[in-house]
Order: structure tokens, then sequence, then C-alpha cells
């Protein structure tokens, strides 16, 4: 007996037919009825409503599954799950399904070697898609290795790429150069100042190959760009390509590394909308504590008196100025309390990405503002970046991408300073002067304490300066279009626009100062009101073909292309380059590794015979854990050696060198060109090492490079006896060797995850020819068998004593016999070294001390997981630094016109109860004790926290109640704690009293996706 389907409609028409029928007939069933059969009716009704509420409450899911491809495919046999409920179904030919579900179930999207996908049934679905990524191993993740790329397991070059969870994701980094500060080996970053809007950190991968520009090639989505304005928010990958190998296929502008960054795409899948931001509250790492005004006074009094002067200030001011009775006459300004407050810094950005397999998109918007520690000191960003793919056909999709960024960057003028910054006015006024005065009934004026030449009052400067903004507007289109001609064969092509204009603003209102005691005129600021304006733009149009064969044992990877790019930096000033490459990577059984690449470079920069460059590079691997005798060997899961040996190129040497210039008003030549000038050129050899062991628990690499400069541009100086200028010509070679070392640990126990990754690496730098040196620049030098720009400076001896002098006839000092002194040096001056026993201490007594370049490079990331929770802390730190200190911090009190205001650190200073002192003695001028010596170096080395972040993701079961798909809180402390010997200033910034301080920063925020 067939069975019949039983729904909402079968059982409505039954019970109509029911009533009818009872009508018609006239038979009182129901005067008949029993209470038993009264029970059953009740109970037929019951199930009958529950049978339609339950069909009411049924959702129909209907919907598309897609691999997570540049052109994705519909999946075939899908396992579509009810998650807790005995509820399945798979996808059809087409990747289709069609479920019925309850309001609340969780669908369970699976499928051998992809990644499980969730979905929240909240509603009714007619065309849901989803995408499932594949889940591949260590070996099978695919790394950008340049232009293309690659699977891990047949790369060969030396690549690192950042952990964008560890160090962008959530933190409060302004600069993304800030992001690759600890957490890659091989590169140094160093921050030098924390201003709003000059936060970017320097970047060095692998040793200064130089004299002139020594920054990497940045490219994001392949093209030439500062990643310091992009929104850390659309990143989706950082890779820093360290070897020939990998750089080569950049050639002529591969010659100090290469730094590729990839942005997010939309995925095919439902529309998330991703909001994510935080605010916080800089403080200065490092604050200089200034002398009260009694102890000024006091210093200045005693400076006078060790030159044989009179007293400044009287006993009876100083006493007054220590009670502070007489503030409008006797002051004791706290400057620093007064002028400087915390920066608030706040960082927004909202994110919409989605899409099928037609149109895929991407669009974040970003806003950050940062406030400086005084006023007229901010920095404001706006950014835009749509990212668009559209599928035109199966096998056919372009890339349609818009950036668009404008910042804005306001400091104070300083009207009428003589050039000085705020900073150095900060620094340099006594506390001996009144800031303001208190206004006066029926007086319109507004008063300020008068120091130096017109008015450097800092809060003067501040209040009727004005100040001087830059707004830069960079707009780019990017569009690259793809076509898989057959499976194993692609085309590529790219076009791209950038246009870049800044304006600079200064605005100042005209304004007189008086002196609050007799009305006299002090200074006068008139108007200013300037404005500039510049521009340049970009073009780069590019080609590209790629092909993968794979056959048996055999597998081979090919790509080659060519671009043409130009450069407009003004109206006159352009300059283009044409290339073409080809690279092909070899792999036999998955063991043996063969990879080859060369690059030929146009470039406008140079003469009509030097304008081509050749860059080829070669590189060898083998996958020794492939090999049959390593198969019983389980702890080992991956252990891969390579060696690698190319050539890569300098073209960043300026315009127009090789041409002699001349002035159109009066046709005397201005430059002196050089049509023989050519790349500078970089030989880098590389043998590495890539260890797994622990089915992945511990992660190893290891390099070690020889990487060598040669025909390097210098400029020499003139000789003694020409009369030419000075030209720009190859002659100089540089030697950079290094190793590098990073592990990687992870593991798992129960609901705890707990990962430690760190790195050291070390680099040397040495100059080995340089044709007509040394180049003595004063402080520094560039000399042969010495790293490039080594301090050049005095040897000292500590401090000259009372007993290094006996006095003479006339009374004066006179140096004891063995002691060379400076004319003019007396008992607490600097003891310098008559290093060549000439008896006289002069120039020529200058000795090399070592450079700026740390030592040791080292980072560690520890990260602990439980349930929701997360903590990280980050450590980055630099070994066998060697710094200076100068400016304010060398010399304790100044007087001569460049004044600048003791530190309380400064109060170790010489008198003959103090012979052990650490600073000179007092004088009004610093004189001799100013020279650039050992007496003033300090060990700048440094284990900084770089972050400490602690987060509380909340469970999904409950955030979807509220159409929240993911939503996590989070707090940071940016750069806490600093472990270091110095302690008068930070040893990363080693700024001085014109250098804005670095920043630490702790801040909160959320990210919530729905």
């Amino acid at each position: 007996m067939r069975k019949r389907k039983t729904n909402c409609a079968n059982v409505i028409f039954q019970l109509r037919h029911y009533s009818l029928f009872l009508g018609i007939t006239g038979i009182s069933l129901l005067g008949a009825a029993n209470a038993s059969a009264e029970n059953v009716s009740e109970k037929s009704s019951e199930k009958v409503s529950s049978v339609l509420q339950s069909v009411q409450s049924k959702l129909r899911i209907r919907g598309q599954v897609y691999e997570k491809l540049a052109n994705p495919m519909p999946m075939v046999g899908v396992n579509i799950t009810v998650k807790g409920k005995p509820i399945g179904v798979t996808t059809d030919m087409d990747g289709i399904f069609d479920i019925e579900v309850d309001k609340g179930d969780v669908l369970v999207f699976s499928f051998i070697g992809f990644k499980t996908a969730e979905y929240r049934v909240e509603r009714r679905e007619a065309n849901l898609v989803i995408s499932l990524e594949e889940d591949v191993n260590t070996l099978n993740e695919v790394v950008v290795t340049g232009i293309s790329e690659e699977r891990k397991l047949n790369s060969i070059s030396a690549i690192s790429q950042v952990k964008i969870e560890a160090n962008v994701v959530n933190k409060p980094i302004t600069s993304l150069s800030q992001a690759l500060q600890g957490g890659i080996t091989g590169i140094s970053v160093s921050q030098g100042s924390g201003l709003p809007g000059g936060d970017a950190a320097t970047i060095k991968i692998r040793g200064i190959s130089t004299i002139g520009n020594s920054d990497p090639l940045v490219l994001v989505d392949g093209i030439p760009m500062d990643m310091n304005q992009l929104d850390p928010n659309t990143i989706e990958s950082v890779t820093v390509l360290k070897d020939a190998a990998a750089a080569a296929v950049y050639g002529s502008r591969a010659a100090n590394g290469v730094i590729v960054v990839k942005t997010r795409r939309g995925d095919v899948g439902k529309v998330t909308v991703n909001y994510s931001g935080y605010g916080g509250v800089q403080k200065a790492t490092y604050m200089p504590e200034f002398v009260n005004a009694p102890t000024y006074m006091r210093m200045v009094n005693e400076a006078y008196g060790n030159i044989g002067g009179d007293p400044v200030y009287s006993s009876s001011a100083i006493a007054t100025t220590e009670a502070g009775t007489d503030p409008l006459h006797y002051p004791n300004t706290d400057w620093m309390d007064l002028l400087w407050k915390n920066q608030v810094l706040q960082n927004h950005s909202l994110s919409i990405s989605g899409g099928n397999n037609v149109a895929r998109f991407a669009i974040t918007g970003n806003y950050l503002k940062q406030d400086g520690f005084m006023d007229n000191y901010d920095y404001n960003r706006l950014n835009l970046r749509a990212n668009t793919t559209v599928n035109l056909r199966e096998n056919i999709s372009v890339d349609v991408d818009l950036n668009m960024i404008r910042s804005s960057q306001r400091t104070p003028s300083v009207a009428d300073s003589g050039g000085l910054d705020m900073l150095y006015l900060l620094y340099g006024i006594p506390p001996t002067i009144v800031s303001k005065y208190p206004e006066r009934e029926n007086d319109p004026n507004t008063y300020y304490g008068n120091y130096g030449s017109n008015m450097q009052n800092p809060l003067a400067q501040l209040e009727q300066g004005g100040y001087t903004q830059n707004v830069t507007d960079n707009i780019s289109v990017n569009l690259q279009p793809r076509w898989t001609i057959i499976p194993s064969l692609t085309w590529r092509g790219q076009f791209s626009y950038r246009v870049n204009s800044s304006t600079k603003k200064e605005e100042r209102h005209a304004f007189n100062f008086f002196d609050y005691d007799n009305g006299q005129l002090l200074a006068t600021w008139g108007n200013r009101f300037a404005a500039g304006l510049t521009r340049s733009s970009y073009y780069y149009l590019g080609t590209t073909l790629e092909y993968t064969l794979e056959r048996d044992k055999h597998r081979l990877f090919a790509i080659g292309g060519t671009n043409v790019e130009l450069n407009n930096s003004d109206a006159w000033n352009e300059y283009s380059m044409h290339s073409a490459f080809i690279k092909a990577n070899y792999t036999f059984n998955d063991r043996y590794l063969l990879e080859g690449t060369l690059r030929v470079d146009g470039s406008s920069r140079f003469g009509k015979k030097h304008k081509y460059g050749y860059f080829p590079s070669v590189g060898l691997g083998w996958n020794i854990s492939e090999e049959s005798f390593m198969k019983d060997i389980k702890e080992i899961n991956n252990l891969k050696l390579r060696a690698s040996y190319g050539q890569l190129g300098n073209e960043n040497i300026g315009l127009y060198k090789y041409q002699t210039l001349i002035d159109p008003g009066n046709g005397n030549e201005t430059t002196f060109g050089n049509p023989d000038i050519s790349w500078e050129k970089v030989n880098m050899f590389d043998i590495g090492a890539d260890i797994s062991l622990f089915n992945g628990m511990i992660d190893i690499v290891f390099d070690y490079y020889d990487k060598r400069t040669s025909d390097i541009l210098l400029t020499p100086p003139n000789s003694m006896v020409g009369g030419m200028g000075t030209t720009t010509i190859n002659a100089g070679r540089v030697n950079n060797k290094g190793w590098e070392l990073s592990v990687n640990v992870a593991k798992k126990f129960g609901d705890w995850d707990f990962s430690v990754y760190g790195g050291v690496s070390q680099n040397k730098n040495k100059i080995t020819d340089l044709l007509g040196g040394p180049y003595d620049n004063g402080n520094s030098i560039h000399t042969e068998g010495h790293a490039l720009n080594s301090f050049y400076m005095y040897k000292s001896n500590g401090l000259l004593q009372e007993d290094d002098f006996t006095t003479g006839a006339d009374g004066t000092l006179v140096p004891k016999e063995g002691v060379v002194i400076i004319d003019g040096q007396k008992p607490g001056d600097i003891h310098y070294v008559d290093v060549n026993g000439d008896k006289a201490i002069t120039a020529d007594d200058r000795v090399i001390m070592g450079n700026s370049e740390p030592k040791f490079n080292y980072f560690a990331n520890i990260t602990a997981r439980w349930k929701g929770i997360d903590l990280e802390i980050l450590f980055q730190g630099v070994r066998g630094v060697e710094a200076y200190y100068g400016g304010n911090f060398a010399v304790p009190l100044r007087l001569d016109g460049n004044s600048t205001t003791p530190q309380e650190f400064h109060l170790d200073y010489w008198t003959p109860e103090n012979p052990g002192a650490f600073f000179p003695r007092l004088t009004p001028t610093p004189g001799n004790n100013s020279l650039s010596s050992d007496y003033w170096k300090f060990d700048a080395s440094y284990c900084r926290v770089k972050y400490i972040q602690l987060g509380y993701t909340f469970k999904q079961d409950w955030t979807r109640k509220f159409f929240v798909n993911n939503l996590r809180l989070f707090v940071n402390f940016q750069n806490p704690f600093t472990l270091s010997a110095e302690s008068r200033v930070d040893p990363e910034g080693r700024g001085g009293h014109t250098t804005y301080p670095m920043v630490k920063t702790y801040s909160a925020g959320l990210n919530i996706t729905f």
C-alpha cells in the first residue's frame, strides 16, 4: 500500500470535508458522542495544531558552494549538516543545495581538504553563497615570491612574511612600517620620532649597501607606493624578499631588498560588515625634567664665576624666586607642565565585503586622528579603498582597485625664530621667564614674557605664531585583467595610474608684543599667509604570461613579462623605465629544485651607452625530507637546504646625473655630468635551511648571506690643485655579511593554545674600496676597512683634574708634563687624548669609533589563548649599538644665544668638591667641551616591550542572537617598558632636543563583524 504524504494543505482539506459531510447527512453525531469521543477529538486537535506550528517554523535554505579562488568554481559533493541534528544534504554538480531547517540552526559545510565553514540560520535564504578555503599544510601554503606566488615546498628564496595577526591587526600603529619592527629577521627597523604624521620607521634589509638612498623597494599590489599611507586593516600579507633569488625579478630597484604588500579582496559569500576601531592616550617614552628657577640661577652664577665673571642673580633675587612671593618679577615657570599634554589617538575602520561568482568586492574606509603633545601639532588621515573583482567568463576576470588617501599634518610655524623649531625653544627657555602675564582690566592687549630675539617665548609661539599645514592627496587606480587560456597557461595584465598632490599653507595673524611694566613695543609679527602646491604622477603598464607543467615527477613553472613605468615629479622632472624578465622554477619529485631569473631594465637616468642593465640569479634547493631514507624519521617533517646567487641593481641616483646642466641666465655650468655613469650592482650569495619538527610544532629557518655592492655612486672631493667642480662616478665597494635565525614553537594543550616566535640576526658592514677616500664628514667618515658612516671622533680620558696642572709664576694654570690640553682648558674640562703624539689636540687626533648600526637585532612574540581570552606580548631589541649625546643632553648650560636649560641629571657636574662628576664644569658657553668625542658615548642597546595585548572574543552562540558573527574587545599597551643601560634619552630614537619624542600608547578597542 502506497504511503500518502501529509502536509499542511492536506490536513486543512480533510477538516473542511469532514465538517461539510456532517451538515449534509443531518446525523447528530455530536448528541450521541460520549466523554471518550470528546477526549479523542481534543487530542486530535492538539496534534493537528502541533503539526501546523512545526511546518510553519521550518525555513528553506537554498544556495551554492564555491571554492575560494581568483576565479571561484562550484564545488560538487560538499556535505551540509545541521550541528547537533541528524539532518544533511550534499551539493549537486553545480554546487547547489536545498535544505529545510529551524531558525537558529547552524549549518556546517565540510569537504575533505578544505576548512569547515559554519552559517547560522536566521531567515529564509533563496541564494545563499558560501566559499570554502583549501586546508593545506605548511609546505603547501602559497606565499608571495615576487611578481607571482609559489608553494613553500617549491620555494628556494630567502623570504619572510609578517604575521599579520600578531603585528598589524588591532595594533595602534599609525604607519605600516612600524609593524615590521619585531617580526622578521634580517632587517633593521628603527623609529626615530613620534611626530604625528612623521613617525614612520626606517627599514634596512641586510645592512646598508650604498652611500646614497638605501631604502627598500615597497610594492603595494605590484605598484611602488608609500606603505605608511595605507590602512593596516586592508592588508592581507606583507612579504620581505631578502636574497637575489627572490628579488632579482625586480632587477634594478632591488639592491636594498623588496617589500611586497598585498591588500585584501572580497570573497564569494554573504555580504560581511566589519568595524574595527580603537582609541587611546599617548605619552612620551622619555621626558625631560628641567631644573627649577632657583637652581638655574645658581648654576648661571657658577658658570660665570668659573670664567672670572660677576654673578648675574643676587642672593635676594634667588631667595624671592624660591619663596614664590613675587611670581611676576621673579617667576619660577615649569614650561613642561604648562605646555605639555598627553596625545590622544583614535582610529576607525569600516569595511564591507562579499559577492558571488560574478563579482566580488571589498570596500574599506579608515579615519586616523592623532593629536600632538603641544597645541598646533596634529595629524589626520582619511583612506578609502575599493577592491573589486569581476568574472567576465569562467576563465576571464578583472580586478579594478581604487584607493584614495587624504592626509593633513599641522605643526607650529614658530614665527621669526631664525629657523628654530618648537622643541628647540622649549629646551632652551629658562624657568626665569614669565610665560604669560595676567589680564588687566580695560586693557585689550595680551602680554607675554620677553625672551630671545623677536620673542622666542614658546607659549607666545603656540598662541600667536600660527601654524603650517601640509595637505596631501593620493588617488590611484589599478586595473588587472586575468585570462586563464588553458588550465596551465595564464595571462595577466596591469595598468595603474597614481596622482599625488600636496599643498602647504602657512597662516599667522599680525601681533604686537608690549612690555608689561612700561608698555614699550618689544616685537612685531606681521601677517603671513603663504601657500604652495606640488603635483606628481605615476603610470605603469605591464603584462605577464605564466605556465605550469606537471608530468609524473616533473613540475615546471615559468613566468615572463614586460612593463613600462613613467614618473613625473613636477612639470620638468620626469623619468621612465622599460623592463622585461623571465623566471623558471623546476622541481623533480618534490625533492630537487632549480630556479633561474633574468631581468633587463632600461632607465632614462643613464646615458645612451649605459641605459640597460642585466640582472640574473640562480637558486638550488633540496627537500631532504622527501628522500626515502628520511621516511622513518618521524620527528622531522621538513628539511630543506637551499642556496642562491644573483645580481641586483640600484638606479635610484637622482635625475640627469649623466648630463652637464647650464644656468640659462648666465651660461655657467651648474652641474658637471658624467655620461659614463651606470648602475650600482649588488652580488649576493645566500645559503639557508628550513626545518620543521614534531608535526610542525617547531619551525626553524636559518640563512647566511654575503652581499657585495660594487660601482657605488660617489662624489669624490675636489683636487687641491684643480679648478673643476665635482661629479658623480661609479667608484666604491661595500660588503655586508650576516646570518639570520628564526624559531617558531606552537603547541595546543586542551583549551590552551601557546606559541613562541622569535628571531635573531647579525650584520657586519665594511667598505672594501673607496676611490679618493677617505671622505671626512666631520663627525663621521667613509673609509676603507670600516663601516659606512663610521663615527670619527676625539678620544678622551675623563675630565681634567686639579692635579693635572701646576700654578705658574704669574698665577696661571700650566698643564703638567705629558698632559696635553687645548688652550684655555682648565680642571673640569674634558681631557682629550693626543693620539698622534704631536703634543697638540687637532683634527688629526680623531679616531674611528664604531657606527650606529646594531650588531644584533632580535625579537620574541609570545601568544597564549584560552577559550575566548588571548594574551600577546612582543619583545624587540638591539645589541651592540653605539650612540653619542649631543645638543642639550651634552651641554648642561649655554648662555650665548643658543640657550639650553639644564635638566636634573645635569646637576652631576664637576666642581673641586665633586671631581668624579659625569658632566664638565659649568661655563656660559660649552667651548671645547662640545667637541664630538667618545666622552659622550653611550650604549644604545635595549630590549623593549613593543606590545602587550589582552583580548576577549565572545562566543558566537551568544553574539549571533544579536546578528553579530564576531565580537572582540581588546586593550593594548605599546612601548610600555624598556630595559636599557641608558636612562637619559630614548635608546631607540636617540633624539636630541630638536627631535619629537617617541611615544608609548595605552588604547582600547573592539572588532565587530555582522
